[in-house]
């Protein structure tokens, strides 16, 4: 009994070992999609599966207005969608032929962006901090030193950017929109306009005003010399008086250096420096003062004062407390003071 068992076994094993014998059927080639349905400007693959990955089929479409063969990799093809409409995609394989009908519908037309350009700032206020008086002034950190302008709202590129205004000269703007100041500017606050001209001829523009940190210091500087020491009950001349004293007494004598910030801003300057400081310390009081241009005439400043003229000398050469003096000048002396320095006499009676 036990031979009979074993020769059925091994005759079982035996069978099961024969070539071609297998304990499952091979799947038949069928294709993945019998069809398919899709829109224009698509890509779609297609499988004929059953088969290996490197299988000889053949692909082929039956219209190439409608679907166009993109590529094909064996038992894979891709094809793409042309325009509305129908198709047959044919595999090929062992002279048999799988099918997919395709169909193919328009798609959605998408609407055209809108095209409204915008700066995205049509008003920008910049300041200018002078490297050299950074450390004589206190100053607020978070204003603009510099700023990008940038259009947003249409696909136009920027053509160019323009500056223009009397202060265009203290800016510069690059070809991206940076817009920066090349210097401080004088004692006024200048204000342009920054246009952009698009690729298609329009423009967006921009109002930029800018400001000096000195000035905005010595504004705060020449109001609190008005509080401190100028009263209502003052006349004119005591008040340019005053700001004569006030300089006189704050700044030494310093050779060569013009520069009539550096009297408020370092307390030293040069006589050409103390007549400059004295003008505009009285302009800022509405006063009118012009400080005499000829170097000859060594800190001299003209003032016109409760209907007369007067000259202001301040800069003498010695160290603070120094000395100022003043002096009503009228007639010919007048005149040719007037001459020598290029003065409108009328500007002051007006």
């Amino acid at each position: 009994m036990r031979g009979k068992r074993r020769i059925i076994i091994l005759f079982a094993l035996a069978f099961l070992l024969l070539p071609g014998i297998s304990a499952e059927a091979k799947p038949k080639p069928k294709l993945e999609a019998g069809k398919k349905t899709t829109t224009v400007g698509q890509k779609c693959q297609l499988k004929l599966n059953g088969v290996p990955g490197r299988a000889g089929v053949k692909w082929k479409t039956s219209n190439k207005r409608v679907v166009s063969i993109a590529k094909r990799k064996g038992n894979t093809v891709t094809f793409k969608t042309v325009k509305k409409g129908k198709a047959v995609v044919t595999a090929a394989y062992r002279k048999k032929k799988y099918q997919c009908r395709v169909t193919v519908k328009a798609g959605k037309k998408k609407k055209p962006a809108a095209d409204h350009p915008v700066l995205n700032s049509s008003d920008v206020t910049l300041y200018y901090l002078s490297e050299e008086y950074k450390d004589y002034i206190t100053y607020d950190s978070s204003h603009l030193r510099e700023y990008r302008f940038r259009v947003s709202g249409t696909r136009k590129e920027v053509r160019d950017w323009k500056i223009s205004g009397d202060g265009a000269d203290y800016f510069d703007i690059t070809d991206y929109g940076l817009l920066r100041m090349d210097w401080g500017p004088a004692y006024v606050e200048p204000c342009v306009t920054v246009t952009a001209v698009l690729e298609d001829g329009r423009k967006l523009t921009a109002a930029v005003r800018a400001y000096s940190e000195v000035n905005i210091y010595i504004d705060k500087l020449f109001a609190d010399f008005e509080g401190q020491y100028i009263t209502p009950s003052m006349t004119t001349k005591e008040k340019a008086e005053k700001a004569a004293w006030y300089i006189s007494t704050t700044s030494d004598y310093e050779l060569y250096n013009y520069k009539w910030l550096d009297i408020f801003l370092k307390g030293k300057g040069d006589c050409y420096a103390s007549r400059y400081a004295l003008q505009y310390l009285c302009n800022y009081m509405g006063i009118k003062a012009v400080a005499c241009r000829n170097l000859d005439d060594h800190g001299k400043t003209l003032l016109y004062a409760d209907g007369r003229f007067y000259v202001i000398v301040t800069g003498f050469n010695e160290p603070k407390p120094r000395p100022y003096g003043i002096y009503e000048i009228s007639g010919g002396a007048l005149e040719d003071l007037a001459e020598k320095n290029k003065f409108d006499l009328d500007y002051f009676r007006r």
